[in-house]
């Protein structure tokens, strides 16, 4: 969907009523990242999956309601590849260090992300196994 205006507006209205952008984020489980990129307009569409997290906060503070409801259900869902693979499913939980160490495992190879991933399981099974005894 595209970002208009109002919607633009009735998101940052959203965010004030809350207080921060984390707590929105927080309570719609969408990204402050993602949500910064809206409000700078550096993205200037809504994935439905993200536009139906952010539509019951967003409603009340939109002037058209019922025709972007309406928009939303004439629009097929369109598929939109996210910039970069997503590693955990609420990163605006993660503090900067895991921030920065999931986006250097991002980086790596495929082959060697499977490999480094076996190295710590078999770190972890050794741990457990050192607890026991």
């Amino acid at each position: 969907m595209k970002i208009t205006d109002d919607i633009l507006k009735a998101l940052q209205k959203s965010i004030n009523s809350f207080g921060s952008m984390s707590e929105f984020s927080r309570r719609t489980n969408v990204r402050i990242e993602t949500l910064s990129r809206f409000l700078s307009r550096k993205t200037l569409s809504i994935r439905q999956e993200t536009w139906d997290k952010l539509y019951p906060l967003l409603q009340p503070h939109l002037n058209t309601p019922r025709e972007i409801t309406n928009e939303m259900k004439a629009e097929p869902p369109q598929y939109m590849p996210p910039d970069r693979p997503r590693m955990s499913h609420d990163l605006a939980s993660l503090n900067s260090d895991e921030k920065i160490l999931l986006d250097a495992f991002a980086a790596l190879p495929k082959e060697l992300q499977n490999r480094k991933l076996l190295e710590i399981v078999e770190l972890a099974k050794q741990q457990l196994q050192s607890e026991k005894n």
